[in-house]
């Protein structure tokens, strides 16, 4: 194939489009990892556009998602499949496409060819986390069960704690003082603290869908916010677990924890707001422009410091019980990351 890749500045302008959040906080990563989690980024939006197409058929979608996730585990290598997927993916999303989902997944193949441009272990550790996390979304397209905290773990650790621990393989890549193997025990719960705390904020735009996340209760003011509280106090769990990821990044790598502690501190503001307005889930939340600004500078001054990170999070935290769990037996009960290298081994895993 003679196509070109994606050049940075392209590669930038889809993440504006599709995320404003990532666009706004993974600039202060260095520069190679700038490339790396934009491009992984973008590599897990073209699966999120195809599973959360309104119009194309679940059953489409479902095959799309497995076999996208079978090119990604083969390292993206098969050409065929690339140009059948991209092929396969616009027509899926034609009608139900945003413009600026659907203009990026027009661009697919140029992405994929810039992945292809990585070191191999980035590839590796980009191939397995994409791979996990559209695999994931094929299975949840029918529907899924959420009747317990077990079963909030598994939804979570598909659209998200795979994500934490791609994003803590990177980091350890970028920077060899970093200790890998504690900072991948620990993602998982980081990435549901902010899975968690997205599920709450969204918990009104969710019902109206007919979609809930968390498990049924009795529709009454006072099990609503029961349960609101219940599953506050676990975001705060995990928020505080992401706080000592961000703790076992080297103060050097000031651009990795001015990532992580921004995304945590902002959805920990988030999560308050909901603390303190509301439990029961009615009302969409979410933090002003100026507070995001406030919280900006705040980082800027804390994160090179575990003490000023450690202060922060109680600053802007302040109220919120936590409710901790282990964070390594989380990821033992939810992770594939470490399980064996075949989708159809992650399936039979999972039947089991």
């Amino acid at each position: 194939m003679e196509q070109s890749y994606l050049d940075l500045q392209r590669q930038q302008e889809h993440l504006k489009n599709v995320s404003r959040t990532f666009a706004f906080t993974i600039p202060f990563l260095p520069s190679d990892l700038v490339d790396y989690i934009s491009n992984a980024y973008l590599l897990c939006r073209i699966a999120d556009t195809i599973e959360d197409d309104p119009k194309a058929h679940p059953s489409s979608k479902i095959s799309w998602l497995n076999c996208f996730a079978q090119f990604c585990h083969n390292d993206f290598s098969d050409e065929e499949s690339l140009l059948t997927l991209h092929k396969h993916a616009l027509s899926i999303t034609k009608e139900g496409a945003k413009k600026e989902e659907y203009a990026l997944l027009e661009d697919m193949i140029l992405v994929i060819q810039r992945t292809r441009q990585y070191p191999l272990k980035v590839r590796e550790i980009l191939s397995r986390g994409v791979a996990i996390l559209s695999f994931g979304m094929a299975r949840s397209i029918n529907g899924i069960t959420i009747s317990s905290l077990q079963d909030v773990d598994r939804y979570c650790y598909f659209v998200a704690g795979v994500v934490g621990e791609l994003l803590a393989a990177l980091f350890a890549y970028s920077n060899n003082k970093i200790d890998k193997y504690a900072l991948i025990n620990l993602s998982v719960s980081f990435g549901e603290g902010l899975q968690l705390t997205n599920i709450l904020k969204d918990r009104a735009e969710d019902a109206k869908r007919g979609v809930s996340f968390l498990p049924a209760v009795d529709k009454a003011d006072d099990s609503m916010t029961k349960q609101g509280r219940e599953y506050i106090e676990y975001a705060q769990g995990h928020l505080t677990d992401a706080i000592d990821f961000i703790q076992m990044i080297p103060a050097s790598s000031y651009g990795i924890r001015m990532f992580c502690l921004l995304n945590v501190v902002m959805a920990t503001a988030t999560l308050k707001k909901i603390h303190k307005y509301d439990l029961a889930g009615i009302k969409h939340l979410k933090i002003t422009r100026r507070q995001v600004k406030t919280l900006y500078v705040l980082c800027k001054l804390c994160a090179c410091s575990n003490l000023l990170v450690r202060m922060l999070f109680r600053f802007v935290s302040f109220g919120v019980r936590a409710k901790r769990r282990s964070p390594k037996d989380l990821r033992s009960s939810v992770s594939f990351w470490d399980k064996t290298a075949s989708l159809l081994t992650f399936e039979r895993q999972e039947e089991e």
